[in-house]
């Protein structure tokens, strides 16, 4: 058992910093940073999926998720309700949860939209007059709906891990 929890707890650690850092980055630096730049921006963009990482992050994602259920059933006791009743219990189940919910809100509304946008990105060169304005305004409002949802994402996110770094203390 005390190799399983700290392989767990490798996994969870290093799958979450990656997960969260990740996303805090990408929705602070990188997504402004690449919106600013048009159509410049798609060497950058290709490159990032040649590396995979829209397949990695997901999968990071999903490791620290499934570590971290594992090592809740372990810590509580098979799902004690006794234990989730305690502050720390508590804590740890909200901050999960928090995570679940930033997970789904970026895989059904970030990650369409900003794929969405990335391909009218590439149509806009071959558009004119009214087809033109209905792609632009397409795009804006796809550009919304990611940023908006990417900053629910990352901010439920952000506040898992806060919780899961304190939950211990409580």
């Amino acid at each position: 058992m005390p190799y399983e929890m700290l392989a767990l707890r490798a996994i969870h650690i290093l799958c979450g910093i990656f997960w969260v850092g990740g996303g805090i980055y990408s929705s602070v630096f990188a997504v402004p940073a690449i919106t600013r730049s048009g159509p410049a921006a798609g060497p950058i963009i290709a490159e990032l999926q040649r590396r995979k990482l829209f397949t990695i992050l997901p999968l990071a994602a999903l490791a620290t998720m499934l570590s971290g259920v594992r090592l809740l059933w372990i810590v509580s006791g098979r799902f004690s309700a006794d234990y989730f009743h305690s502050t720390q219990g508590h804590t740890y189940a909200a901050a999960g949860a928090a995570s679940i919910i930033g997970f789904i809100v970026a895989l059904v509304v970030s990650r369409p939209a900003s794929v969405q946008l990335g391909a009218l990105a590439a149509q806009m060169a071959t558009l004119d007059g009214p087809a033109r304005q209905a792609a632009e305004a397409s795009i804006a409002r796809l550009r919304v709906r990611a940023n908006v949802s990417t900053s629910i994402a990352v901010g439920l996110l952000t506040l898992s891990a806060l919780g899961m770094a304190v939950a211990r203390y409580l």
